[in-house]
C-alpha cells in the first residue's frame, strides 16, 4: 500500500479521559491498531504504513506523554495504558481485528489481551517488552546495593542521585530511563519495567506473529524465544543484522511478513 497524493490521511485530534489524543487513520476495510515504544510515537511506523499491505484501515495513535498527546497528571502502569486503548477505541468507534506492537506498545497489548480488554483476531508483537530479565550477578549485585543505599543516597547532591539511578537501571536492562525527564513519565516507566507478564503472555491463544530484530539489544532476541514459547499459536521470525527498529529498517520484508501471516 504506496499512499499518493489523493489518499485521505486523516490526522485527528480527540478527548479520552480528559486528556488530548493525537492519532492518524488512513484507509478502509478491517482495522489494524498500531501502538508504539517508549520514547516515540506513531511516526515510528511511517515506513511500515507506506508498504503495510491493501484493504485495511490503519489506526495508530500518540500514547498519553508522548508525540502529540498530553500527558497523564498522575503515574500510570501498563494496565491502565491498556484500558487507555480501550477508551480510545470506543471514543473513535473502531474495533481493530488486528494489533500491531512495537516494544512497550506490544507490552501494552500482552496485558489487554491478557485482561479481556482487546479481542484481536491476530497480533503481530515487535521486538516486544513485557519479559522480566534475566541479571548478571553483577546487576543483582547492584540492584541490592541500591536498595540498601537509598536512604544513604537522600544525603548526596541531585547529580550523584541521578548518575546512581542512570546506572541502576542501565544494570537492569531499562537504559530507556535516561530519556525521560518528566517526572510523572519516569515512575511510569520504572512501574512498568517491574511487571513481569510472563503469566499474562499465557493467557493469549490469538495467533500471534513475534518479529524481531537479531541484533536487538533493548529487547535481546531471547525475550523473544520466551514469548514463543509462552504465547500458544506463535510464529517468531528473525531478521537478520537489525536491531531494536526493524520495522524502520526492513518495512518491506516485516510487510511481506505480515501479509503472508494475515492470510493464513
Amino acid at each position: 500500500m504506496i499512499f499518493g497524493p489523493n489518499e485521505e490521511i486523516r490526522d485527528m485530534k480527540t478527548i479520552v479521559n480528559n486528556l488530548a489524543i493525537e492519532y492518524e487513520d488512513i484507509g478502509e476495510g478491517p482495522v489494524v491498531l498500531f501502538l508504539h515504544g517508549w520514547k516515540d510515537d506513531l511516526h515510528t511506523f511511517n515506513e511500515l504504513v507506506r508498504v503495510f499491505p491493501a484493504g485495511f484501515r490503519l489506526v495508530r495513535l500518540d500514547f498519553p506523554g508522548f508525540g502529540g498527546s498530553e500527558l497523564p497528571k498522575e503515574v500510570w502502569s501498563t494496565g491502565e495504558y491498556a484500558h487507555f486503548v480501550e477508551d480510545f477505541c470506543q471514543k473513535v468507534g473502531v474495533q481493530p481485528e488486528i494489533l500491531v506492537g512495537h516494544s512497550f506498545g506490544g507490552r501494552v497489548i500482552i496485558k489487554g489481551v491478557a485482561e479481556g480488554l482487546f479481542t484481536p483476531k491476530k497480533i503481530v508483537l515487535i521486538a516486544s517488552a513485557g519479559l522480566a530479565k534475566y541479571k548478571t550477578f553483577h546487576a543483582r549485585f547492584f540492584l541490592l546495593a541500591a536498595k540498601v543505599g537509598k536512604i544513604a543516597l537522600f544525603f548526596f547532591p541531585r547529580t550523584v542521585q541521578e548518575r546512581f539511578r542512570r546506572r541502576l537501571y542501565g544494570m537492569a536492562g531499562s537504559g530507556d530511563y535516561i530519556h525521560i525527564h518528566s517526572g510523572v513519565l519516569k515512575e511510569t516507566f520504572l512501574k512498568a519495567i517491574q511487571e513481569d507478564l510472563s503469566v499474562a503472555a499465557k493467557e493469549i491463544h490469538i495467533p500471534t506473529l513475534l518479529i524481531w530484530g537479531e541484533r536487538d539489544v533493548t529487547t535481546p532476541i531471547w525475550d523473544g524465544r520466551r514469548l514463543q514459547r509462552l504465547i500458544a499459536h506463535s510464529r517468531l521470525e528473525i531478521l537478520k543484522g537489525n536491531g531494536h527498529f526493524v520495522h524502520q529498517e526492513r518495512p518491506e520484508e516485516m510487510a511481506a511478513l505480515i501479509k503472508t501471516f494475515l492470510l493464513q
